[in-house]
């Protein structure tokens, strides 16, 4: 009997073994068709897919589905002796009951069936186990993928073979998404392996195949938009991955929940979507009337920002030193970003009634910190400014003054190594060319008058912040960019700290909104003070950006003097 038993299990150990065989030449197969593709993919796959790496992707995802199903089958509650007795109705706190309409107590007191069991609501059940599964399964394929990109990438620049790919005849895009997708390969075996189970979940809680089918749409568009961004992130110096995880972690919560609820009241059948949804459209579209609407809308959206990043991406692999944008591609990216806020702002301004300024004001916030990112991305280097002002020079002594003047506002408006803040103002008035027809039908005069005063405040206080970080280039400091950052993060917050100390239990006014007005959050002065204070601020801001601009137009005139003589003494 035992050498029979030893027999039986020996041969199961060889048809284990045959089958670990079979699959893993199988992968092996599937792996060589994509290299002949992608040979980047070939090269990360061949790494990552080993026995012992699949082998803890999958008894980790089996693990996590076994987890769940254990801990909301531990939820549905079962009756004791003591409740078997012949009573319809039993008090207990569990959720998943079908409760009594028709008893003071209906809100705990769950009905019986014939046999002594709880009469449980399974379609709750379902819809809450679904729930759980949509926020595992796209936390863990995110917040997996941009750790393990951002630590790969990482690892690859300090040991030089992202230089040496860089030599490669492959495009930055194969390099780049044989990395998202091969890279965190092991996490997207794991989530492959809950995919059955979120279905058949989904099927039970009451969703359909356009529901299920519009949600992996939606959150594949996410993953890929920031496992992008990861790998911008790197080319742009970014070091440290678990600090990129928790950056990401919260922000991608409040469009996970979003995605997810819309999900759960389609489910559910909510008639919250077919009462609220309206409120919310862009330019007119229901996005929020129906789940496929909203599904549909935040895809788009994710494709338009994956497009511009990896603009970005591709201009960075092939040339570290150069602006993550250009000049040209900043004016088209800031009027996508205007048309999907503007699209948003119509239809609350015009039904705006009691709360107009709350909204002018948050608005104006946003779209303030917006053109505000637009400095670092298109803020030349150090070199690349004194190249241009050497060029300038050499330019201007064979060329007649009217012709250079010329040469200078296109070299201004277009050139991505020449100062940038012609560029930082033809994008502000990009933004004011859309707001200001806005400001004329949607507000009276007085608001009106104070909205375009809000805009000039608010051009002026971004072209100090992008003068100040041009000045910055010329530190002699080791950290330079470090600096930079510090010296804005303490203009932009010093007023706010000020007006904070000022008034710190109620609205600012007086000298604490002059303060504000020094501050990202400047439109909140505008509705705090009179025309003459306003008007003052302005000219106080003017002097302030003429100085700015006169020291740095010294600065390169000096910069491009020495640069010049340091060629000519050489040759």
């Amino acid at each position: 009997m035992l050498s029979y038993s030893l027999k039986t299990s020996s041969k199961l150990d060889r048809l284990l073994t045959i089958e670990v065989e079979n699959t893993i030449v199988i992968l092996d197969r599937l792996i060589d068709q994509v290299g002949d593709s992608n040979p980047q993919i070939f090269r990360e796959l061949k790494e990552r897919l080993t026995l012992r790496n699949i082998g803890i992707a999958v008894v980790a995802s089996l693990l996590i589905q076994a987890f769940v199903l254990v801990y909301f089958n531990g939820q549905i509650p079962v009756p004791t002796y003591d409740t078997m007795p012949v009573r319809e109705l039993v008090e207990t706190n569990s959720s998943y009951c079908v409760f009594s309409s028709n008893h003071d107590r209906y809100d705990s007191l769950c009905k019986l069936n014939g046999s002594g069991d709880f009469i449980i609501n399974w379609q709750k059940w379902w819809s809450d186990v679904f729930s759980c599964l949509s926020w595992i399964l796209p936390l863990g394929i995110i917040l997996g993928s941009v750790y393990m990109l951002v630590a790969d990438l990482v690892q690859e620049e300090k040991r030089g073979t992202l230089n040496f790919i860089r030599l490669s005849p492959q495009s930055a895009r194969k390099i780049f998404i044989g990395k998202i997708l091969g890279v965190p390969s092991l996490v997207y075996l794991a989530a492959a392996l809950m995919l059955p189970l979120h279905i058949v979940v989904g099927f039970n809680a009451g969703g359909d195949i356009p529901l299920l089918a519009s949600w992996y749409v939606s959150i594949g568009s996410i993953w890929f938009l920031l496992s992008s961004a990861a790998v911008l992130y790197v080319l742009l110096g970014g070091i440290q991955a678990i600090l990129t995880v928790i950056a990401v972690g919260y922000p991608i919560c409040l469009p996970l929940f979003a995605i997810n609820m819309f999900a759960s009241m389609t489910i559910n059948q909510d008639d919250l979507l077919t009462r609220n949804g309206g409120n919310i459209s862009w330019f007119g579209l229901p996005i929020a009337s129906s789940a496929l609407w909203f599904y549909a809308f935040g895809t788009g959206c994710c494709l338009v920002a994956s497009y511009w990043v990896w603009e970005a991406l591709e201009r960075r692999y092939l040339n570290p030193t150069a602006t993550t944008i250009s000049k040209t591609q900043s004016y088209l990216a800031n009027l996508c970003l205007q048309l999907s806020i503007a699209g948003f702002a119509l239809p609350l301004l015009f039904r705006a009634e009691y709360y107009k300024e709350g909204t002018i004001v948050g608005l104006a916030v946003m779209d303030f910190m917006a053109l505000f990112l637009l400095i670092p991305m298109i803020l030349p280097s150090k070199q690349s400014l004194q190249d241009w002002s050497r060029h300038r020079r050499e330019r201007v002594t064979h060329q007649d003054r009217q012709f250079w003047q010329r040469e200078l506002l296109q070299d201004l408006m277009f050139n991505d190594k020449s100062p940038t803040l012609l560029a930082i103002a033809l994008n502000i008035g990009i933004a004011m060319v859309l707001w200001i027809p806005v400001s004329i039908v949607t507000f009276n005069l007085s608001e009106g008058v104070r909205f375009i005063a809000g805009g000039c405040l608010a051009t002026s206080l971004i072209l100090i912040y992008a003068a100040i970080a041009h000045l910055g280039l010329f530190l002699n400091f080791k950290k330079r960019n470090l600096w930079i950052v510090a010296i804005l993060g303490g203009v932009m917050a010093l007023p706010l700290v000020g007006a904070f100390i000022l008034s710190p239990s109620h609205a600012p006014t007086g000298f604490a909104a002059i303060l504000l007005l020094f501050s990202p959050f400047a439109p909140m002065g505008i509705f705090q003070l009179a025309g003459g204070s306003i008007l003052a601020t302005f000219a106080a801001q003017l002097v302030m950006l003429a100085a700015l601009t006169r020291q740095l137009q010294r600065k390169l005139q000096i910069s491009g003097q020495s640069q010049s003589k340091e060629l000519l003494a050489q040759s």
